[in-house]
């Protein structure tokens, strides 16, 4: 949220004051947990609010991507995921009450890792006015692929395991993970200009160019 204070000019496009609004979203949810969790010693609402904190991060997300994706299709399928998140949150909270859950930030990560690898996919196929990692865009998509790849298998381990010294373990990668997430969302601000990933359409060459009219210079007598 400072990075995007400071850079705030650069965050020109629909999609990164999504991501702005997201930054400010997790210095809230970070500060508030922390109160409930250490200072005020409410766990039940420390819980909920981590839950309340999923539903509004899956659609941050996704409509950060909405924004970032060209195909139209892609654009609606992220947009109608929410709807099936949203009932199976709601579920989820109606069943778990006040005991923490990681199922709906399996399917979170889950749903992600592949509307990621949609979105470099559809960013090399593009030609581009510029490189793709002069973007700020790409950069923030590989610190979020980076975070989801890199804790996925977190959250299915703690959710099967009880031993304590393993989960342990698992929550200091959780949390190297998370740090260097955001590292690049941090970095990715310090890309001189965002270019969106505009199609360059132009071609450069002239269309009546005849290369079989070319000839070799004659030496001059």
């Amino acid at each position: 949220m400072i990075f995007c204070v400071l850079f705030f000019k650069k965050l020109n496009t629909k999609g990164l004051k999504v991501f702005f609004i997201y930054t400010i979203a997790l210095a809230v949810f970070s500060i508030s947990s922390l109160l409930l969790l250490y200072v005020f010693d409410l766990k039940k609402y420390y819980i909920l609010l981590i839950k309340l904190y999923t539903v509004s991060e899956y659609i941050m997300f996704a409509l950060m991507l909405y924004y970032f994706f060209q195909n139209k299709i892609a654009k609606k399928l992220i947009i109608y995921s929410i709807f099936p998140f949203l009932i199976f949150s709601f579920i989820n909270v109606f069943y778990s009450k006040f005991n923490f859950s990681n199922y709906p930030l399996i399917y979170e990560f889950l749903a992600f890792m592949v509307f990621l690898i949609y979105f470099f996919y559809e960013k090399m196929k593009i030609t581009l006015n510029y490189l793709i990692y002069q973007s700020i865009s790409f950069w923030i998509c590989v610190g979020l692929f980076f975070y989801f790849s890199g804790n996925f298998f977190f959250l299915l381990f703690t959710s099967y395991s009880n031993n304590s010294n393993f989960i342990f373990q698992l929550q200091l990668v959780y949390t190297f993970v998370t740090i260097i997430k955001n590292l690049f969302l941090s970095c990715s601000l310090l890309i001189t200009k965002e270019t969106d990933l505009i199609t360059n359409t132009t071609n450069p060459f002239p269309q009546d160019l005849d290369l079989d009219a070319i000839t070799p210079n004659k030496k001059i007598s």
